[in-house]
């Protein structure tokens, strides 16, 4: 946030210097305008948390079906671009204007990824294809995961909501801006329609997310379990600002 402060600096003294050497009279800057440039042009806001999945599959082969229990961890990363931010000052507050929030792809190490398969010797299949089978899985279930959050997780407005305010209150500080607040309005998100992978899910158990069930076994098919993302087992991260490339 420091190099967003500095480039604001800069802009002033060079503009001061460059009438100077001229011999006129600086004109006089706007300041929203000065914030509005430095928010397009030096920040993005970035949200990564990271969750856990688990689950046990039974897939079904000739002979007795193993039992593949596997867990893996994935990084989802959300984005607030301020590309075509607006601002607005009413009277001692300042109010900002943003595009929705959208999903990044999320990151599914998979070199991390544990299973554990039981009875291997009763049957006829290869094991490590039954695992590849899973690993492909993960990143559509990761997919899927992003979506949901994006929807339906209330503290990524609200982590967006805190670090922009303070973005845009340090800004308005450094110009000598006097503010009582900073209000944020963004969007509401749409993320697109991700299905959830089928998975050969034991019978009567669940996929978990952070220890929190997200999918369940059901007659031919995956289920997928609405589950809120806001209980003890939550996603927890951290969002960012980073300067634009």
């Amino acid at each position: 946030m420091k190099h967003v402060l500095v480039a604001v600096a800069a802009l002033l003294i060079g503009a001061f210097l460059m009438h100077w050497w001229l011999g006129e009279e600086p004109e006089p800057v706007d300041p929203i305008h000065v914030i509005v440039t430095q928010l397009k042009t030096h920040a993005i806001v970035e949200h990564e948390r990271q969750v856990a999945v688990w689950y046990r599959a039974c897939p079904e082969v000739t002979g007795v079906n193993p039992q593949i229990f596997v867990a893996w961890p994935a990084k989802l990363s959300y984005e607030l671009g301020l590309g075509d931010v607006t601002l607005e000052r009413s009277g001692d507050r300042l109010k900002v204007r943003t595009t929705a929030m959208r999903a990044d792809e999320p990151t599914v190490p998979t070199d991390f990824l544990d299973y554990l398969s039981t009875e291997p010797l009763l049957n006829f299949a290869n094991e490590q294809q039954l695992v590849n089978d899973e690993v492909r899985k993960a990143s559509g279930i990761a997919r899927y995961l992003s979506a949901y959050y994006l929807r339906h997780d209330p503290s990524l407005r609200a982590d967006f909501t805190r670090e922009l305010q303070a973005l845009v209150a340090r800004l308005a500080d450094a110009l000598g801006i006097a503010v009582a607040g900073v209000d944020v309005e963004i969007p509401d998100s749409d993320p697109g329609n991700f299905r959830l992978p089928k998975l050969d899910l034991c019978t009567g158990t669940a996929a978990s997310v952070n220890g929190v069930p997200f999918a369940k076994d059901a007659v031919d098919h995956t289920s997928a379990v609405r589950f809120d993302p806001t209980t003890p087992g939550k996603a927890t991260g951290i969002a960012s600002v980073y300067g634009a490339p």
